[in-house]
């Protein structure tokens, strides 16, 4: 992959992000364009594992304008955050963003290379009532049955969100949530996203 100084795109940054990802074993999943529920937010990259990661690419092209906003937004979901950004936009990343995020540097001459400037840290404020809304009706309905309840056929997906939040721990509807995603046919999907299983994109990158 080539790429001149500081001209990477944020496709070719994805891609190669995708594939340096690779390295840790717990994957199962990555999501592009992942919906981030209760915003008009949509993460760039979302990687399933034992945790729930969110991945936000800013390349030379981009500015931090929006960065603010995603963070809140994030921060209801995601287990832990991590901001890939270009030598630029480091230092100022690094103040705007809270101290749990994450924070990749982007490194684009001969190829894209990747250099952390610090670890993620598990996220403080998830909100259990946001990540529920990550869940299909016919998911959160399956959770319930699997559980012993017996929730009336009929009840809206809100209501079965509500009473999913009221049965189970925020540790269990996060690995409810996480199991959901990975098992589920994405051609279902209202919002379209690129999904990746560890094997494809391993396949991709020996191709």
């Amino acid at each position: 992959m080539t790429s001149g100084s500081g001209t990477a795109s944020e496709r070719v940054v994805r891609n190669a992000l995708r594939g340096h990802l690779l390295s840790d074993s717990d994957i199962r999943e990555m999501v592009e364009e992942f919906w981030v529920p209760r915003s008009n937010e949509r993460a760039d990259l979302v990687v399933i594992g034992q945790t729930l990661d969110g991945f936000e690419i800013k390349t030379e092209r981009d500015t931090l304008r929006r960065l603010p906003r995603q963070a809140v937004a994030y921060a209801r979901v995601f287990d832990r955050c991590t901001a890939v950004v270009a030598e630029k936009h480091r230092e100022a990343a690094t103040q705007l963003l809270p101290e749990w995020w994450g924070i990749i540097s982007i490194h684009a001459e001969l190829t894209i290379a990747f250099v952390r400037v610090r670890p993620p840290k598990a996220n403080p404020s998830i909100d259990t009532e946001t990540v529920v809304r990550l869940l299909w009706r016919d998911e959160a309905m399956s959770a319930l049955l699997r559980l012993g309840r017996q929730p009336d056929q009929r009840s809206s997906r809100r209501s079965l969100w509500q009473e999913l939040l009221e049965s189970v721990s925020p540790v269990q509807l996060q690995t409810i949530v996480r199991q959901a995603i990975v098992g589920r046919d994405p051609g279902q999907a209202r919002i379209r996203t690129r999904r990746f299983t560890a094997q494809s994109i391993a396949a991709e990158a020996g191709s």
